[in-house]
Parts: C-alpha cells; structure tokens; sequence
C-alpha cells in the first residue's frame, strides 16, 4: 500500500437566508444571532485546539450580513420580549411562552432541570395559538428564568464551561436577577462579534480556507434559466420562464466585493447553493475567477454516467471515480470542482446523533481507513469531501457538538494515514487530472431541482418573482424612478430569489412554511414600494395553507410580540405608507 495518506476535505457551509423585513427594515426571526452564539464561533473556535486538522468553511454573505447588522445594534423579534419581566405585556409575555421553547425538547431542555420545569408549566404546547392558559401560571420570576435559559441554552456548552460567568448561571440555574439576564445576551453578542476575525485569523495562519456563495443564496441554475430544470425531470410543470443571468452575476458581484471588505482578499472558493449546478454556473463562476466549487456524488454520477457503487456497509467499491477532483468545462468555461461523499456526509448531518460520540468519531475514522484501504490499487492522490450543513445537525446530538467533535478531532490529529486539508491546499499540489465535459445539471437533493420549482405554490413563487422582475425592468426603461428606488428594488428581488423560501413552500409542514411565504411576498412588496406602485393584490394572500389536522395562523407569522395584521390596500389600489429600512 502507498505511503501516502488518504486526504480529507471537511467542508462547512454555514447559511441563514435574510430574516430582515424589507419594508420596515426589522429583523424578524434569531437564528443569526442564535446559531452564532451556538455554532458559527464554536465550530472555529474548536480548530484552533487541533492545529493539524484543516478544513473549509463557506460563511454566506446573507449570513455575515446579518451579523453585522446585530453589531451595529439592530434586535430580532425575540429580543425584543427580553425586557424586564416586570414590563412585559400579557402580548409579549404569549409570545415569550410560543417561542422560547424554540430548541431541541428533550436533548437540550430535558437536560436543564429548571428549563423542563418550565416547559412543563407551559403545558409543552407547540401550536402557536395555545399558550394563552399557561399566561395564568406563570410568576414574574418564572418569565425571567425562561428569557435567561432560552438564551443560555443557545450559547455552546464548551463556551459555557470556559466562561466562569455563564458557568455561575449554570450552576445557580434558577431566580436568575434582571443583570443575569442582560449578562447572557451580551455574551451572545461578543461571540457575533468574534466570528469573522477569528475565521479571518485562521485563514491567515493557513488552518482554514473561507469561501464565499452568491450573496442572497439563489439556485443559480433556476436564476439563469428556469428551464433549466427540466433537463433533470423531463415533463415538471414549470412556471413562467424566468431568465436573468445578470441577477446570478450581480449576486456574485456583491459577494465577492463583501469577501474581500471582510477577509481582505479573493475567495478562491465558490459554494453554489444547494450544490445545485449547470454548465452555465460553471462558465460564470469561472468568469468572476473562482478556482473551484463542490457539489454532490450524484451529480457526478449522472455527469459521467455511472454508478457509485457501495456495498451493505456503505463503502464506495469504485472510490477512484468519487475522491478525485475533476475539471469542469461548460458553456465556455472551466474550473476545479470537488464533489461529496453524500453517504459521509449525512451519517454525520442524520446518523451519529443516535451513537455515543466517541463511537460515532471512532466510524467515521475506520471508514476513512477503510476508503484508503479501497483505493490501494488505485494510482495517485486521493481526496475524500465531507460536506454537510455546519449548524443544523448539532442540537441533536447529545451535548451539542462538542464530545463527537473533540473526539473525531483528536482521532485525525493522531493517525498518520489521513490528512486533512483545505480544498485550495489540496488542489495546488494535486491539479485534477480528469475532465467532465458534460456537467449534470441537479443538486444535492434528488440530483435535481424539484424541490425549488414544480409544484402549484412553488410555480406561483417564481411567477410573482418574474412580475415583480418585469415591474423594475419597466421602471427602469421608463425612467419613472431613481436610480436609488432602482437600487433597493433590485435589492428586494435579490432577496426574493433566496433559495430558502421555495424550499419551505409545498414540502414543510404549514406552520414552519407560512413565516418565509409571508416574509417572500413582503420582500416582493417592498419591490413595488420602493418603485412608487401599486402592490399587487395577492401579495398579500398567503400561498402557504394548512394541511387537515393543522391549525391555521389568526395572525400574521410574521407579527412580533405585539399582534401586526397585513396592512390594508388603500381603496386606489395604492400601498401604505411603510417606513424606510433603517428608520
């Protein structure tokens, strides 16, 4: 057997669509600031104890554009109810009770006694119109312990321990005081505040490598050309053909110029969304100078037309095919691409949260070997890509990230058989030597695009889209607005072409798909706002309906502590006054 280790690719990609509402400027939902006071800092920070791992992390602009926005002072809804408990509205104290309880039931709260004891009070109610009856339990005292554990709990546990103050709140974990509760969203809020310049250091030192995705998280192969979908799934009922190329290339003008503005350089990395790829994003990431980008085993399957084959435990019997990089050619173009293990990749997203961590560290190990082992008669380098979300899977595991992790990290530093490396530092030794001409169009879903367009609300998404795309090109061929209005029109529809709310729409459950339907269309209104025209009438129909079985929303999924009903169209068909973003 070669000498040489198995190289290995841990690739992170750390994403929240764009939770501000367009028309009032307000963030709406907290996962930025949640997700980063748990996750966007720890999964850094973690690095830094092992210098021997390396490894890739894709930071979405829509993402780093919300931290800063947290840093510059701006609250989510969910901040908003941290407030003296003796302030509280009965409004505001519903909405504690609704959401608060927003995190894993029984990895998380079942281990916080005070926390479940809370959970229980309320009546482990999860419909959104239910809790009122819970208000009549609840004490002043029990509102602030539930505004400091909701928070607390969000925070990594490892950042926990280290912190001798977050861990006297841990220890005391009850009857907490109105400075206790403002302690713990300042902490959340220095760890914001860390995440780029630690990621920024890391890459500096050479552990790290950042790339970069299009800036509001498109699929790039729909924005190109809708019917682009059909090259997968022959016959999909599509909409109105949306076709603007020059939004997939202004959305990664306005990455590339936030990385450089943030990490002072060039990414050399481009994460297309939903590793959904075409030849054509293939030619235009090539265009903005991009080295490389990843997508998914099945779409090298299908753009070499074969299959990977695995045997009953999972392993690739034909791995020379998968751990290689390839140079993609399409539409005039050509760049590196590097393609995931999918099978990997989701025993991590979906599979060893139900294993011990030290036993689950310890297979993804011995498969790593095992793949080296494979590959013995196969001449070369070899690369293996691990790639999956850098957030989501963790608050299933029992004690977060961090035991699974440790253990895993402590395994690769200490076997000399693999080595992990960046994507960049992997590709500069080892150039690909293998060409794919036809590139599949698809993503990591279905080796497709279905699950962004085809269905009946799907559809109806992209054709509001396209008119409200229509509406800026005619404004802007009359004349009739600034170009300032132009410009925050275009923002909106950037926005709007996020791949996150077709995602959610027809394929999630209604009360987790009705916030992004209403938070779509809003952006869409936001559109016509700024261009001084009416808003269309079914802007503010919503396209999300509940299945049987499920409760209806009474208000507005996206009203804050206080109940917001959709503003009313004048009777000229004129929009609301709405304040600017910002205001």
């Amino acid at each position: 057997m070669s000498e040489e280790p198995l190289y290995v690719a841990f690739v992170w990609n750390q994403h929240q669509p764009v939770y501000r509402d367009s028309l009032t400027g307000e963030l709406i939902m907290p996962w930025v600031r949640l997700h980063g006071s748990k996750d966007y800092y720890q999964m850094a920070a973690l690095l830094e104890q092992y210098p021997r791992v390396s490894q890739t992390f894709n930071l979405t602009p829509s993402l780093l554009e919300q931290v800063e926005s947290y840093l510059a002072g701006n609250e989510d809804f969910y901040q908003k109810v941290n407030k003296p408990a003796e302030e509280l509205s009965d409004g505001e104290k519903e909405y504690l009770l609704r959401h608060y309880f927003d995190i894993h039931w029984e990895k998380v709260i079942g281990q916080h006694p005070r926390y479940l004891e809370l959970l229980e009070l309320q009546g482990r109610i999860r419909e959104p119109g239910a809790v009122r009856p819970a208000l009549e339990r609840y004490r002043l005292q029990d509102y602030r312990d539930l505004q400091v554990w909701f928070n607390l709990a969000w925070i990594d546990p490892d950042i926990r321990r280290a912190d001798p103050a977050l861990g006297r709140l841990m220890e005391k974990g009850r009857d907490f005081s109105e400075a206790e509760r403002r302690l713990v969203v300042e902490k959340q809020l220095e760890l914001l505040a860390g995440i780029v310049p630690l990621h920024r250091r890391l890459q500096e030192r050479g552990q790290m490598e950042v790339m970069t995705t299009p800036f509001y998280h498109p699929i790039m192969p729909l924005l190109i050309d809708s019917c682009s979908a059909l090259r997968a799934c022959p016959g999909l009922p599509l909409p109105r053909r949306f076709q603007y190329p020059q939004d997939a290339c202004a959305q990664l003008a306005l990455a590339d110029r936030q990385y450089r503005r943030l990490f002072g350089r060039r990414p050399r990395g481009i994460w297309p969304p939903e590793m959904a790829v075409s030849p054509e994003t293939i030619a235009l990431f090539a265009s903005y100078g991009f080295a490389w980008s990843i997508s998914d085993e099945q779409v090298l399957a299908r753009s070499l037309k074969v299959e990977i084959v695995r045997d009953a435990y999972g392993h690739v019997l034909n791995g020379d095919l998968l751990y290689r990089p390839y140079r993609v050619r399409g539409a005039g173009g050509e760049l590196a691409m590097v393609f995931r293990d999918h099978y990997l990749s989701n025993r991590i997203g979906f599979e060893y949260q139900h294993f011990r961590p030290e036993d689950a560290a310890a297979d993804l190990v011995h498969r790593l070997l095992k793949i080296r082992e494979n590959l013995a008669c196969s001449p070369g380098s070899h690369l293996v890509t691990i790639s999956l979300d850098g957030e989501n899977a963790w608050e299933w595991y029992q004690g977060d990230k961090g035991p699974f992790l440790h253990s895993l990290y402590r395994r690769l530093s200490e076997e000399p058989r693999l080595c992990c490396c960046t994507v960049s530092e992997y590709l500069a030794v080892h150039p690909p030597q293998r060409v794919i001409e036809e590139l599949h169009t698809g993503s990591w879903v279905d080796h497709n695009l279905a699950r962004w367009i085809g269905t009946d609300n799907k559809n109806l998404l992209w054709d509001y889209l396209l008119e409200a795309r229509e509406a800026v090109e005619r404004c802007r061929r009359s004349g009739s607005c600034s170009e300032e209005a132009l410009q925050r029109a275009l923002e909106s529809i950037y926005i709007a072409e996020g791949s996150d709310f077709a995602w959610w729409i027809d394929s999630m459950p209604y009360y987790l798909a009705a916030p992004f339907d209403a938070l779509f269309r809003r952006h869409l209104a936001a559109v016509y706002r700024f261009l001084g025209v009416a808003v269309p009438d079914h802007l503010y129909r919503s396209l999300a309906r509940p299945r049987p079985g499920e409760e209806a929303f009474s208000v507005d999924p996206l009203a804050g502590p206080v109940a917001m009903v959709p503003p009313p169209i004048s009777p000229a068909g004129n929009p609301p006054q709405i304040p600017p973003r910002g205001s």
